[in-house]
């Protein structure tokens, strides 16, 4: 079976992920590069501006050179403000852009990951991975990693600056940058951890919610609020314990990455003005150390700032990434086998299948089913029906033997060309968010409205479409809510039929609509489905008579099969599946 849980990336092969993102906005991400460059450079030129402001025009003996000076300062001042507002454009788009590009692939992923995916993982824990974890990336990917860079360029630059100036005071400077160093080594190693739990708990509370959300029927109806708020609440605790370790080791942190640089502005302070006050530095060069100095304070708080986020967003990013590179879509094969025109039999040989947890669920099943014909698969519940069926649109592959459609094993076809040659009616109807007639069409969008009329006809939705407020421009609430439980199933077998599939699955269809109703879909079905493949499940004995073959399950294997009616004569395993049922017909 697939591996569809496999554990979050490691750090380094995280950012051999994420620097592609990034790269593929090369151009944005060079005007971010060259406005840090420029911003820098400006940055640094205004204290040397200031300095011989200061050392030629006030302490010197030119005051003509006063106005150029504050001219050249407010010129320099005005480029930089220019420069910064490109830059934070710039960079928001690349994140914004790579956000996006991640959100996507994440979802394309999702339409081919396997279904065994998705009974791993809870709706709440995908739709997370999607949305929570993607917002850090979008920062640090963004603004995080061109403001680093600027940043960096500062520290070098300055260095440059102040070195040339005065290396001893330069050097005076500098002592306060090997402990930031290992501060911001320390700190890096121990919040990247916490990151990553912080995002999995995230996770666990999204996943509460929706299942609150989802399940609110049940939920009010069983007068389970106080159940679903004490999970709901001990999910949001653990969110708020781990973000709290986080605050924690960031408060342990942050401050001295702050702290630090401050006693190296008192250190200069005291050594540089010891040496303007002897006469070896000039007001102005003096200046121009606290000037820089001062300047810094940003850039090396912002390194801290920046190694959080870093931190946030690979632990979040590495979990989408190893869903991506982890989870394996369905196999298709590299030359696919076409499926022959016309009717497509049906031939499982020989099938045994089990989930990736549990016990086996098929053990053996050997069935052929031909075109025209309906087989009914019945059995107790975990008996293997709703398995065995999922099988044939290649919801899932056996772990052992063959699903046949038209001669061709199910896993030599193109997955499209299969599942456009079987229509399945699940037991749980879903609709989509959009008008009744786009749902009908979902399947098949070029098919003829007449066809689609005679699928309404015969599955009873021309009952009651008259009745919706818009008929079939109604929209049709998310999931369906805005219909009855019968309805969505009546509209699921209509959809079914119009896709013109020529092998049609159909999982317990009518489990949701009444007596009556079910009389109806029974008289017009077998006319409907004339000359296509048909397998049926079904808990009521009416359902099941349409067929005209039944096969009873029972641990995973065929115990008996028949045409109902000798099944029921037969007293056995049929007969006593439907009880009183099969005695009254």
């Amino acid at each position: 079976m697939y591996h569809v849980d496999p554990p979050d990336l490691k750090l380094w092969p995280t950012i051999r992920h994420l620097y592609p993102l990034w790269r593929a906005q090369w151009r944005l991400a060079a005007i971010g590069l060259s406005c840090a460059l420029v911003f820098t450079g400006l940055s640094l030129l205004i204290p040397v501006i200031v300095q011989r402001t200061i050392d030629n025009a006030i302490d010197g003996d030119d005051r003509s050179l006063l106005v150029p000076y504050l001219v050249a300062i407010l010129i320099a001042a005005t480029l930089r403000f220019g420069i910064n507002f490109t830059r934070r454009y710039a960079t928001a788009r690349i994140g914004v852009t790579v956000e996006a590009r991640l959100r996507s692939k994440l979802y394309d992923a999702y339409l081919r990951f396997p279904r065994a995916f998705y009974d791993r993982h809870s709706t709440g824990e995908v739709i997370s991975r999607a949305t929570n974890d993607i917002y850090p990336v979008r920062y640090f990917i963004g603004w995080g990693v061109v403001q680093a860079i600027q940043s960096i360029l500062m520290l070098v630059g300055a260095a440059i600056v102040l070195t040339t100036v005065n290396a001893k005071l330069a050097l005076t400077a500098a002592l306060v940058m090997p402990p930031i160093a290992v501060l911001t080594y320390f700190f890096a190693h121990r919040v990247f951890p916490i990151s990553r739990e912080v995002q999995r708990k995230k996770g666990h509370l999204t996943e509460a919610s929706d299942e609150v959300v989802v399940g609110i029927e049940m939920v009010q109806a069983f007068g389970r609020e106080a159940d679903v708020r004490d999970r709901f609440a001990d999910r949001a605790e653990a969110v708020r314990k781990e973000t709290m370790r986080q605050a924690s080791v960031e408060a342990r942190f942050l401050p001295g990455l702050i702290f630090l640089p401050t006693l190296g502005i008192a250190a200069v302070l005291l050594v540089g003005g010891r040496e303007a006050i002897a006469g070896n530095l000039t007001i102005g060069e003096f200046t121009l150390f606290v000037t820089l100095l001062l300047q810094l304070v940003w850039p090396l708080e912002a390194l801290g700032w920046i190694i959080n986020l870093g931190q946030r967003a690979t632990a979040a990013a590495s979990r989408s990434f190893a869903w991506l590179d982890g989870i394996e879509p369905m196999p298709e094969p590299a030359s696919p086998t076409a499926l022959p025109s016309g009717p497509l039999p049906v031939r499982f040989e020989d099938v045994h299948f089990s989930y990736t947890t549990g016990a086996e669920v098929l053990a053996g099943i050997d069935l052929e089913v031909e075109p025209g014909e309906i087989v009914a698969v019945c059995g107790p519940t975990g008996a293997g029906k709703t398995s065995l069926l999922h099988l044939l649109p290649r919801f899932y592959d056996p772990t052992a033997g063959r699903v046949l459609v038209g001669g061709v094993d199910a896993r030599d076809a193109a997955l499209a060309e299969l599942r456009s040659a079987v229509a399945i009616v699940t037991q749980k109807a879903v609709l989509f968010s959009i008008p009744l007639r786009d749902n009908l069409l979902a399947a098949r969008p070029d098919a003829d409205w007449s066809d689609v009329l005679d699928a309404c006809e015969a599955a009873g939705v021309s009952d009651f479409v008259d009745d919706l407020p818009d008929g079939y421009d109604t929209l049709i609430g998310e999931r369906g809510v805005n219909l009855s439980g019968g309805q969505r199933q009546r509209v699921a077998l209509a959809r079914a039929l119009v896709a013109g599939a020529r092998v049609i699955v159909l999982d317990d269809p009518m489990s949701a609509v009444d007596t009556e109703t079910e009389r109806h879909l029974v008289e017009h079905l077998r006319p409907a489905v004339a000359g296509r493949t048909v397998l049926i499940s079904g808990q009521r004995l009416s359902t099941v008579l349409v067929a005209d073959r039944a096969v009873v399950l029972r641990d995973g294997r065929i115990v008996e099969q028949g045409l109902p009616e000798d099944l029921i004569r037969a007293g056995g395993p049929f007969a006593e599946l439907f009880g009183d049922e099969a005695l009254a017909a």
